[in-house]
Formats: C-alpha cells, structure tokens, sequence
C-alpha cells in the first residue's frame, strides 16, 4: 500500500456561457443537477477516492462557491455521503484572478501538489455510475507511475468540441500509446473521435510544460497543448471510459443528466 499522497484540482472559474440564463447570477459549479449542485457531484468523486487534498480554482469574486466549500463539512449534503461522515480531506481555494484558461487555471495549482503526481476532475464532465473514476486512475498511476488520461467516444461533429486523442494499439479498454492530442479540432484535421473527457492523472512534470506557454485555442492557455508537448518526453495511456457521462456545462447535457438522475438512485 502506497502512502503517497494524493491531491486533486478542480477548476471552477469559468463563466459558464454555454449555460446561460442559469448562470446570470450564479457561478457553473452551483448550477442544479437533480438533487445536487454540480460541484458536489466532483466533490463526493474525490471524497469517495480517497483524496488527502482538493484544490479549488475559482474566480476572485465567487462568494458563493467560497461559501458553499467552506460548508462542505458542515452540510454534507453531497450525493453517496452520510450525514454522519466525517470528511477527512483538506479544502483549499486558490484564485484565477484573470481568466487564462484551464491551463493557466492548472497552473495555478502548481504550489499545493502534495506529491509528484496529482489528478484534474472537470466538474462539468458527469460521470453519475460507479465507483469514483479518480481513484480508478490514481490506483492505476500509483501502480505503473504513467500518466493517464480518460477518453469518451463521440460523434464526429461534436470533434470540435473536445480535445481529441489519437492513439496507437489498444488493450480492452486502455489504449497503450498517444500519438497525438489536439484541442478541438476541425473535422478533417484527424481521423479519430475520442475525445479527453474531464478526469486526468499527470505527473507534476506538467507545469514545465505549462510554464510559460503560449495561448492557444481561443487565445487562451489550453491544457491539452501542454499535454502535446509532454507527448515527447513522457508516457501517456488513455483509459477509455464506458460510464454515463454527461456534458452538463452545456443546456442540453445538463437536461440530459436531469433525465438521467430522475431515473436512476446515486
């Protein structure tokens, strides 16, 4: 048994555009999915893995997400969590003062990493069945020290709405190899749709890679560029997942979910 230990990022600063009039006044993260709010379903992935720390990215004058955190242990009102539980993880806020991107937000992160690995869990990206997808890939790191990273199949004109992986050969449901990775590219700039769904496990490597990159995509700092560059020097296998997933920062994911949930016990 490892006692490395293991620390999270989630990224919640973004202004949730594809989810207006929802969030007019309210950040994305609180938005309502069935019963919860959609970051409790992120936190309750981490408490259920196991995590020792959780990092928090927000923007500066997000009270309300500040607030909601600093209650976790208080309301515990988060989905597969007993009233009764205590929730042993450390909660920590660090502030996205201008919005550069996910991997400015990643990037953010880089002082509170607790050890030489860490995971990223998107809390837009749902997934509503089974045991924590996190913990899944921490035990997978822990055990081959790899970085992993989580694929979703989807259909090709959804391609430019995603990070897309290409790959080499395929063992059941892990892809041995990356090729190449590619922020949200045009349909005919790749033959593959599997795209980077929200959960990754990376070594802490990444940051040399985030230090000092140039915008991309929408002139902003993407993750999945750094990630490109790293192709080169480190080792990447993606773990495709088979879950019901959910794109909830968009209205019709999110009425999706809605569906799901209303139909199916946490």
């Amino acid at each position: 048994m490892s006692d490395q230990k293991s620390t999270v990022v989630i990224p919640c600063a973004g202004k949730g555009t594809r989810l207006y009039p929802l969030t007019k006044n309210l950040s994305k993260s609180l938005v309502k999915v069935g019963n919860y709010k959609m970051i409790d379903y992120a936190i309750s992935e981490c408490i259920l893995g196991n995590i020792d720390r959780v990092v928090f990215i927000i923007s500066p004058d997000d009270n309300q997400l500040k607030e909601h955190i600093s209650n976790i242990n208080i309301d515990k009102n988060m989905p597969g969590i007993g009233n009764n539980e205590f929730i042993d993880i450390e909660f920590l806020i660090v502030e996205q003062k201008t919005p550069l991107g996910l991997g400015n937000a990643i990037y953010l992160a880089k002082d509170y990493i607790l050890d030489d690995s860490f995971g990223i869990l998107l809390p837009d990206d749902l997934i509503l069945d089974g045991d924590s997808v996190i913990n899944e890939m921490k035990s997978v790191y822990l055990t081959h020290k790899i970085n992993i990273l989580c694929g979703k199949y989807v259909s090709q004109e959804l391609i430019p709405n995603f990070g897309i992986i290409e790959t080499g050969p395929r063992y059941e449901s892990v892809y041995l190899t990356v090729n190449k990775l590619l922020e949200k590219p045009n349909i005919h700039e790749t033959d593959s749709n599997l795209s980077i769904l929200g959960r990754y496990y990376l070594n802490v490597r990444i940051f040399d890679y985030l230090d000092n990159l140039e915008p991309g995509h929408g002139g902003e700092i993407q993750l999945t560029d750094a990630l490109s560059n790293m192709l080169s020097d480190d080792q990447f296998i993606v773990i495709e997942s088979e879950r019901n997933h959910f794109d909830a920062g968009n209205l019709k994911g999110l009425e999706l979910a809605e569906i799901y949930l209303s139909n199916h016990t946490l």
